[in-house]
C-alpha cells in the first residue's frame, strides 16, 4: 500500500476535524507523507487518528478498507472513501501552469499506464498495448497526457500520440493532473487524486476490487463481474489475468467519450 491509502487517511481525517473542531496527529503510518504537506488539520498534539488500518490505542480508528491477510489475499470489507484535496502550494501551482504553457496544452487527459507491482504483484496490469490503442484514438478526440513517475519502480515506455511528462516529484505531478478535464488509471493512487480534485476519471479494477470496496460518485468503473472478485490476490493470479483480459479497449473509450 502506499500514498493512496495516506490520502484514504486524509480524506477521513478532515471528516473527524470538521465534525470536532480538532487538530489531527496521525499514528501508525509510515512516517510523514509528502501528502501530509501544508495540510491545516495535521499537528503533533492533536487527537490521534490512525493512519493506516491498525488496531492500536487512537483517539478515533479510521476503518479502512483492508481488513486482513489470508493466504496472500488481502480479505477485504466495504469502505467508503471521502475525496481530499491535496493541499498544493502555489508554487506548485505556477509550476504546473508553466509545464501546461510549455507543452502548449488546453483541454487534456490523463492516461496512466504506470501501476504498481510491489504489493499486488502484476494483478493490476491491464496490458500496455490496450494503452497505446487506447490513446490513439483518444488523441483524435483530445489531447493525451501521460505522466512518467521519475523512478526506477516503473518502465513501461513511452506512449505514442501523446505528451510524455517525466516528473519525479509526486506533488508537481499532482498539480500537474489538477488541471485535466478527466483521467484513466487502474485502481490505486490517481483515483483518489482525480477524486478530490472532484475530476472524473476512468478506473479499471479488473478482478482486484469492485466498486462496493472502493470508488467515487464522479468515477466510471470496470470490475469483472465473476465469483472471485473481489480476489485481492497479493501474488500473481490466473482470475485477475482473465479480468484485465475480459476489459476491452472499446469498453474504456465508450467510458472517456461520456466524459469528453
Amino acid at each position: 500500500m502506499g500514498m493512496g491509502d495516506d490520502l484514504l487517511f486524509l480524506g477521513k481525517a478532515e471528516e473527524i476535524y470538521k465534525r470536532t473542531g480538532k487538530k489531527i496527529k496521525p499514528k501508525y503510518g509510515t512516517g510523514w507523507s509528502i501528502l501530509f504537506d501544508n495540510v491545516e488539520f495535521l499537528s503533533d498534539d492533536g487527537v490521534t487518528v490512525n493512519a493506516r488500518d491498525n488496531d492500536g490505542p487512537v483517539d478515533y480508528h479510521v476503518d479502512y478498507y483492508e481488513d486482513r491477510k489470508e493466504n496472500q489475499r488481502i480479505i477485504f470489507k466495504p469502505f467508503v472513501p471521502t475525496p481530499f484535496k491535496v493541499r498544493l502550494s502555489d508554487q506548485e501551482i505556477s509550476y504546473a501552469k508553466d509545464v501546461i504553457n510549455n507543452y502548449k496544452l488546453d483541454k487534456f487527459c490523463i492516461v496512466n499506464p504506470d501501476y504498481k507491482s510491489t504489493f499486488f504483484s502484476h494483478n493490476k496490469n491491464w496490458g500496455f498495448e490496450k494503452y497505446q490503442q487506447l490513446t490513439n484514438r483518444l488523441s483524435k478526440d483530445i489531447q493525451v497526457v501521460r505522466i512518467m513517475p521519475g523512478n526506477n519502480l516503473y518502465n513501461e515506455p513511452h506512449l505514442e500520440n501523446a505528451i510524455n511528462i517525466t516528473e519525479k516529484n509526486i506533488r508537481n505531478s499532482i498539480s500537474i493532473m489538477s488541471f485535466s478535464h478527466f483521467g484513466v488509471s487502474y485502481d490505486g493512487l490517481l483515483q483518489h487524486v482525480f477524486g478530490g480534485f472532484n475530476i472524473p476519471a476512468v478506473i479499471i479494477q479488473g478482478g482486484l476490487v469492485n466498486r462496493e470496496i472502493m470508488s467515487y460518485n464522479m468515477h466510471l468503473y470496470h470490475t469483472y463481474d465473476h465469483p472471485d472478485t473481489p480476489c485481492g490476490s497479493m501474488t500473481e493470479c490466473s482470475h485477475c489475468k482473465e479480468a484485465n483480459e475480459s476489459i476491452t479497449v472499446d469498453d474504456v473509450y465508450a467510458s472517456c467519450l461520456e466524459l469528453l
